[in-house]
This record gives structure tokens, C-alpha cells and sequence, in this order.
């Protein structure tokens, strides 16, 4: 587990520290306005992300899949559907970002010059959509390879790329907010020819030949039901943030509004960890389902669950403990108040409990069972947050959001265990061990 999971996670944390960065320097060298327009952009990002994991995860565990059971035809295959996947895909996100930017932020709650902020940094982010998709769904291939360690050497050139143009781009070319998208677009550019050169060199388990690059179309079912439930997590994660930042901006101010976006930012970052987890886990669970080891595989998930929650122990202290200074982070000139404190220590304090939820959307999208997992996504938005939290907002104000939120969670964790352990015991019936 160590060997697949410490890269997994740098991998994640990488990967994921770019919206966390963007923010940061936002809220560093532009100003409270510009974190607040960029915390309402984010959630819309969730549209590209989404894709960029439907052709991802979608492909990765069929590769995984492919692996277990020998399947050369469809490995030779794989590489070639997921590069055009990617392209189609992106042409519309570009369009949609270059036309309806403002629409998207005042649907957000965007006004003003947070509106046109948000509006600027959105419409540049989706101009690069299509070196974001290549990058993050290659980049899950590899991993479906078991080569977790060289994804996050990539993820890490991303990373490091990101954090220098950041500040020229803003300080130095004093582009401002599209100094901030700018510098996203351009490292995943590189990002992504970096995925794309590693399987061009033939070092991968995948056949490659840029000749035989086809859609093979037999293949697409297979990735689009296992894919659809990981761009169903984004635009189920695009819902929430609507709904919570919209509620935010109806019963507060922009304050809530900069407060909110670094507090989400910050959960986020913190909960990077977990996704290195389940990326470490999905090809564990793949390629054992695919070999009928069922065994192994149910070793695997309590392994990866353990693990998670106690690495998640180490973080989760301090941020109980001192939320003022991570708060400070984001946004250095602000002072917090006792509301803002205690709203940021309701968002985190199931973090320990949430790795069982991530386990077991990652188990069921690892098998192909796209139902059980789009189930569980489905409930913790449509069933549960959504009203939980219009309806608290609506007697408790902001304080309600937050509340709204923690009560979700707790649900979406118990219902998890519960549909898991069903799944389990039809397995047990079938155990080989190996």
C-alpha cells in the first residue's frame, strides 16, 4: 500500500494544489475581490474536471480491467479512443466557457467586480480545456498501469511550473486575474505533452502508434458507464457549490463570499490525501476483479480505508485547532471572526469519517458497477445537501450552509458503509484466493 499510495498522494496533492495555488495568489497579490470571483469560477471548473475524468476514469478501468484478464486487443486500443475522446469533448467546454462566462458567475451569485472577475478568470481556464482533459485523463491511465510514482513526477513538473508563472503573470505582466488562469493553461499544456510523450516512447504496458489511433467505439459503453459516475461527482460537486455559494451570497456578503471559497479551498487541499488513496486503490481493485481475486480486493479496501483515516488524523488536528492561521493563508488582511472560525471548523470536522465514502465510490466504479456508485453520488446532493441546506440557510442564515453541509456527510458515510458491505457478502460467495 505504502509503495502505490505515497506517490499517489504527492501525485494528487500536485495535481489538486493548482486551485488551492490559484487562489493564493489571488487572495495574496490582487486582493479579497479576486479570491471572491475566483471561489465562484472554481465550482464552474468542476464542468472540465468532470470530463477530464469521464474519459479518465472511464479508460483506466477498463485498462485495469484489461490488464487483469490479458485483454491485449483492448490495451492496444485504449490510448487511441481516449486522445479523441479528449479532443471532442474539449471543442464544446471551450465554446461554452467563450460564450457564457458571465451567465455561468451570475448564476453563481456573482456581481459586480466579483462577478467580472470570476467571468475573466472562467473564460481563459476553458480556452485550455483541452490540455486539461489530455493531461488528467492520460495521467489516470498511467496510474491504472500501477505507475503511480512517474504520474506524480509529471504532476509535479505541473505543480512547480504553476507556482513560478503564477506571480509573473501577475506582478511581473500585471495580467491580474488572467494572469492566474493564464498560468493553469499554460503548465497543463506542458503537463499533458509530457503524459502524451511518455506513451509516445513506447515505455508504456499500452501499444501506441500515433496511425492507429481510432474511436473504437465498442469500447465506449464500457467507458462512459464507468467514466459517467466520475463526471457525475463533478457536476454533482458543481450543484453543491452553486448552492452553497449562491445561499452564501443571498444571506451575506462578500466577506462570506472570500471566507467561504478559502475555507472550501483549504478543506480541499486537506483532502487531497484521500484522492491519492483511491487513485492507489483503483488499480488494486481493477486488476484483482479482473483476475477474480476477490479476496485480495476486499484486503485492499479495508487497507486503503485504515490508512486514509489515519494519515487524515494528522491533518485534521491542526486545522481544528488553529483555523485562524490557515484562514490567514488565503486571506492575509482579513480579520476572522468568531463566526467564521466556527464555520470553518463545522466544514472540516467529519474529514476523518470521508475516506470510507471515497473508498467505496472508487470500489464500485473499479468493478464496473456504475450504478451503485452513481447512487451514492446522486444521494449526498439531490437527497440530502441541497435541501439540508437551503432549508437550514433559510432559519440560520450562513450558518445554516454549513450545518447543511456536516449533516450531508454524515449520511453519505453511513449509507456508503451499508451498500458496500452488501456488495461484499455477494462476493464472498465467490472468494478465490490466490
Amino acid at each position: 500500500m505504502i509503495k502505490l499510495t505515497i506517490p499517489g498522494i504527492l501525485g494528487m496533492l500536485l495535481l489538486g494544489f493548482n486551485s488551492f495555488l490559484d487562489a493564493l495568489f489571488a487572495g495574496q497579490l490582487i486582493g479579497e475581490t479576486a479570491l471572491a470571483g475566483i471561489s465562484l469560477a472554481v465550482p464552474l471548473t468542476s464542468i472540465v474536471i468532470g470530463c477530464a475524468h469521464l474519459v479518465g476514469v472511464g479508460s483506466a478501468s477498463v485498462l485495469s480491467r484489461a490488464i487483469g484478464s490479458e485483454d491485449t486487443r483492448t490495451k492496444s486500443r485504449i490510448f487511441g479512443t481516449l486522445v479523441i475522446m479528449s479532443v471532442i469533448i474539449a471543442f464544446f467546454i471551450t465554446l461554452l466557457g467563450y460564450f457564457f462566462s458571465d451567465t455561468l458567475i451570475a448564476f453563481m451569485g456573482g456581481e459586480g467586480k466579483v462577478g467580472a472577475a470570476g467571468a475573466e478568470y472562467f473564460k481563459i481556464y476553458t480556452l485550455g480545456s483541452v490540455f486539461y482533459i489530455l493531461a488528467v485523463a492520460s495521467s489516470q491511465l498511467i496510474k491504472s498501469e500501477g505507475k503511480i510514482r512517474l504520474a506524480m513526477i509529471f504532476a509535479g513538473i505541473f505543480a512547480v511550473l504553476d507556482a513560478i508563472l503564477n506571480p509573473i503573470f501577475i506582478s511581473v505582466f500585471h495580467w491580474g486575474i488572467a494572469g492566474v488562469a493564464s498560468s493553469t493553461v499554460v503548465s497543463m499544456m506542458i503537463y499533458s505533452l509530457l503524459n502524451i510523450s511518455y506513451f509516445l516512447s513506447n515505455k508504456s504496458s499500452v501499444p501506441v502508434s500515433p496511425k492507429n489511433w481510432t474511436l473504437a467505439i465498442d469500447l465506449l459503453p464500457a467507458i462512459l458507464s464507468v467514466g459517467f459516475t466520475a463526471l457525475l461527482m463533478e457536476i454533482i460537486s458543481l450543484v453543491e457549490q452553486s448552492v452553497i455559494f449562491k445561499s452564501i451570497a443571498q444571506h451575506g456578503s462578500d466577506h462570506d463570499i472570500a471566507v467561504a471559497g478559502a475555507t472550501l479551498r483549504i478543506y480541499a487541499l486537506a483532502f487531497i490525501p484521500v484522492e491519492g488513496f483511491v487513485q492507489a486503490l483503483q488499480p488494486i481493485i481493477g486488476i484483482n476483479y479482473g483476475a477474480e481475486n476477490y479476496y485480495r480486493l476486499k484486503q485492499a479496501y479495508f487497507t486503503f480505508c485504515i490508512g486514509a483515516t489515519l494519515f487524515l488524523g494528522l491533518i485534521w488536528l491542526p486545522l481544528q485547532f488553529f483555523p485562524s492561521t490557515f484562514l490567514s493563508i488565503l486571506l492575509p488582511s482579513v480579520e476572522f471572526s468568531g463566526d467564521d472560525l466556527l464555520n470553518f471548523k463545522i466544514v472540516s470536522l467529519l474529514l476523518l469519517i470521508l475516506p470510507l465514502g471515497f473508498c467505496s465510490v472508487t470500489f464500485f466504479q473499479s468493478i464496473g458497477n456504475s450504478k451503485a456508485a452513481g447512487l451514492l453520488i446522486l444521494a449526498k446532493t439531490l437527497f440530502f445537501l441541497v435541501p439540508f441546506v437551503l432549508i437550514l440557510s433559510a432559519y440560520l442564515g450562513v450558518r445554516g450552509v454549513y450545518y447543511g453541509m456536516l449533516l450531508t456527510d454524515i449520511l453519505v458515510v453511513i449509507i456508503s458503509v451499508l451498500i458496500t458491505g452488501l456488495e461484499f457478502k455477494k462476493l464472498s460467495n465467490q472468494t478465490r484466493i490466490v
